[in-house]
C-alpha cells in the first residue's frame, strides 16, 4: 500500500494545477526528432534482425480492460530488446505503479535503455502517491528507478495527456490506462498495440517523417504543440456516418459535438451512447450534455446507457466498420488544447474491429438504458460548467 498522507495529496494537486496553469508546454517536437534519431541508431546496432524485415509487418491488436492490457504491456516490457520509451500522464506509487518501475530496472539491467515522460499536469490527480515525490523516497524500487544508468526521467510539462509505450522501435502501443491500481483492477478501457516502425516514427515526427494518407487503413490522430488533428478527423468521421453511431465515453460534454450527434439523429443515423453511471468527475457535464442530446434530437434514434462501472475509453464506432479509440475524451480540452494520440482504424483488420464490436455488445447488455433526461437544479448546472 502506498504510504497517504494528506500533506503530500495537497502538494501533487498543486503542484500538477499550477503546472497546468503556468507551466511551458515544452519541446515535444524537438525532444521527438531527439528520441526517433536514438531508437534508429539502436535498432541499427542491437537488432538481430535485418531493418527491412522488422519494418516490414504491420499488426492491429486490441486489448481490453487491465486484466489484458496490463498483462500484455508486462510480456512486451520483458521482451524488449534495446529500447522502451513511455509517456504517461498519471502514475501513481501503488502496487501497480511499482510493478512496472520494477519491470524497467530489470530491463535496464540487462541492457535496455528506458526513457520516460511523466506529465508534471497529472500531479493534480495523484492525490494519493505521486509520482514525482517517489525521487524522495527511501523505497529502493523507486530509488533505483530515478537513478539507474540506463533511465533517463523527464518531468515536465508537456500538457501531453497521451498514454505511449515503444518498444525496440518496432511496436507502439496507445492507451487511455494510466499507470495505477484503478486501471488495473476496476475501470474499463483499452489499449491498442501497432506493430510497424511507421507508426513510432509517425508518433515520435508528428507524422513529419511519413506523412500520412487519408485512405490508409490505420492513421494515427494527434494532438500536439504543433499539430491539432483530433478535433477536425472527429467531426469528419461523425458526418461520414451512414447508419449508426455508437460512442463509449468517460467524459463526453462537449457542446460542438453534441451539435453533430443531434444532426445524426435528425438525418436518420442510430446514436448510441455508453456513459458510466458515476464516473469519477464530470457526472453533472455528462448528464446536462445527456439532457440536450435526448431533448433536441430525434427520440426515438438516441439511445443513452450508463456503465455501472467507471468507462475510461473514449471509443467511436461509425457504422460498425470504422472505430476511433485512445487517449482524447470528448471535451473541450481533450479535442483542443492537450496532447493527445488516436487511432482511427478501418479496412482489413477485422479481429480487432470485431473483438471492439463484441465488447461494446456486452457493456450494453450489463448498461442501464436513460428513458428520461436528467433534471439539474441551478447547483448541478454551475458544476457542469465547471466540469464536474
Amino acid at each position: 500500500m502506498a504510504n497517504f498522507s494528506y500533506r503530500r495529496m495537497f502538494k501533487s494537486s498543486a503542484r500538477g494545477g499550477l503546472r497546468y496553469i503556468f507551466g511551458k508546454r515544452g519541446q515535444r517536437r524537438v525532444q521527438g526528432w531527439r528520441l526517433l534519431y536514438r531508437l534508429r541508431i539502436a535498432t541499427l546496432l542491437f537488432a538481430d534482425e535485418p531493418l527491412t524485415r522488422l519494418t516490414r509487418r504491420t499488426e492491429v491488436r486490441l486489448w481490453a480492460d487491465g486484466e489484458e492490457a496490463f498483462v500484455r504491456l508486462e510480456k512486451l516490457l520483458s521482451r524488449a530488446r534495446h529500447t522502451i520509451f513511455i509517456q504517461m500522464f498519471i502514475w501513481k506509487d501503488d502496487a501497480v505503479g511499482k510493478k512496472f518501475a520494477s519491470v524497467l530496472i530489470e530491463a535496464a539491467d540487462r541492457g535496455v535503455q528506458v526513457d520516460i515522460n511523466n506529465e508534471a499536469v497529472g500531479d493534480f490527480f495523484e492525490y494519493q502517491g505521486d509520482f514525482f515525490t517517489t525521487r524522495s523516497l527511501k523505497d529502493p524500487v523507486w530509488q533505483r528507478l530515478w537513478n539507474h544508468s540506463r533511465i533517463r526521467i523527464t518531468y515536465a510539462t508537456f500538457n501531453d495527456h497521451a498514454k505511449v509505450f515503444i518498444i525496440d522501435d518496432q511496436i507502439l502501443l496507445l492507451t487511455g490506462m494510466n499507470i495505477a491500481n484503478e486501471y488495473r483492477d476496476t475501470w474499463h478501457d483499452y489499449l491498442v498495440e501497432l506493430r510497424g516502425s511507421r507508426f513510432v516514427q509517425q508518433y515520435l515526427s508528428e507524422g513529419e517523417s511519413q506523412p500520412q494518407r487519408a485512405g490508409e487503413p490505420v492513421r494515427l490522430i494527434m494532438n500536439t504543440v504543433n499539430v491539432k488533428q483530433i478535433r477536425p478527423v472527429v467531426t469528419e468521421l461523425l458526418r461520414s456516418a451512414r447508419h449508426s453511431v455508437l460512442l463509449e465515453q468517460c467524459y463526453l460534454s462537449d457542446p460542438q459535438i453534441v451539435d453533430e450527434l443531434i444532426v445524426l439523429s435528425k438525418r436518420g443515423i442510430r446514436v448510441t451512447l455508453i456513459l458510466p453511471e458515476a464516473p469519477d468527475i464530470h457526472y453533472h457535464a455528462n448528464m446536462q450534455a445527456v439532457s440536450r442530446l435526448l431533448i433536441e434530437s430525434s427520440k426515438s434514434m438516441v439511445q443513452v446507457f450508463l456503465f455501472p462501472r467507471i468507462v475510461h475509453g473514449k471509443v467511436i464506432l461509425v457504422d460498425r466498420k470504422r472505430m476511433f479509440l485512445g487517449s482524447a475524451n470528448m471535451i473541450q480540452s481533450s479535442l483542443d488544447e492537450m496532447g493527445e494520440v488516436c487511432v482511427l482504424i478501418e479496412g482489413r483488420y477485422r479481429i480487432a474491429l470485431m473483438k471492439l464490436r463484441d465488447i461494446l455488445r456486452s457493456d450494453i447488455l450489463q448498461s442501464r438504458l436513460l428513458t428520461t433526461p436528467p433534471q439539474f437544479r441551478w447547483i448541478g448546472r454551475w458544476l457542469a460548467s465547471l466540469g464536474l
